[in-house]
């Protein structure tokens, strides 16, 4: 019984040896150094109003649309289920923008991001129909089979543009 209070002894006097000992001595070591983030508001907005101006990196944004959440970029196809007024060629914006984001930022939105901050633009490719979907019942030993098949209206779209158009904290330019 000594032998293990001396081993515990020893083992306690190695931990806290020193100021914090052993464990503070590797949390802090694992702390960043730098001290160059901005540490204001102010100064973070004027860093993405910096980074939107420059626009080196590519856009993403996740949009509302039809009841369902899409990240977006440049170039995308999207096939939306269901029906949807819209022609093929017309040419869409996409309003609701719930986040958008580049490599080095990102705008959330509670729960949209502001109006005319972001402007996400679409193309309708085409319209159709989905794959046959086959429903199959069937009640053992009742001769009982039915055989549904089902087919869903689609809509591809593709996404031409996603862009930060307008200055954080800013009233919007064109809304409308």
């Amino acid at each position: 019984m000594a032998m293990i209070r001396t081993g515990l002894q020893k083992f306690a006097n190695i931990i806290s040896k020193g100021p914090g000992g052993i464990l503070s001595r590797f949390v802090t070591s694992l702390a960043p150094t730098e001290k160059n983030a901005p540490e204001t508001t102010k100064d973070v907005i004027a860093c993405c109003n910096k980074l939107i101006e420059e626009n080196k990196s590519r856009n993403f944004a996740i949009i509302h649309l039809l009841g369902k959440q899409w990240r977006v970029t440049d170039g995308d196809l999207l096939v939306v289920e269901g029906y949807w007024p819209p022609n093929i060629g017309d040419k869409i914006k996409l309003e609701k923008v719930l986040l958008a984001a580049t490599k080095d930022f990102s705008l959330i939105g509670r729960p949209l991001v502001q109006p005319g901050l972001v402007n996400v633009t679409a193309t309708i490719i085409s319209k159709g129909l989905s794959h046959t979907r086959t429903h199959f019942k069937k009640k053992r030993r009742k001769q009982f089979m039915r055989i549904n098949f089902q087919r869903a209206q689609q809509t591809m779209l593709r996404i031409n543009s996603v862009e930060i158009t307008n200055k954080i904290n800013e009233p919007a330019k064109n809304i409308f």
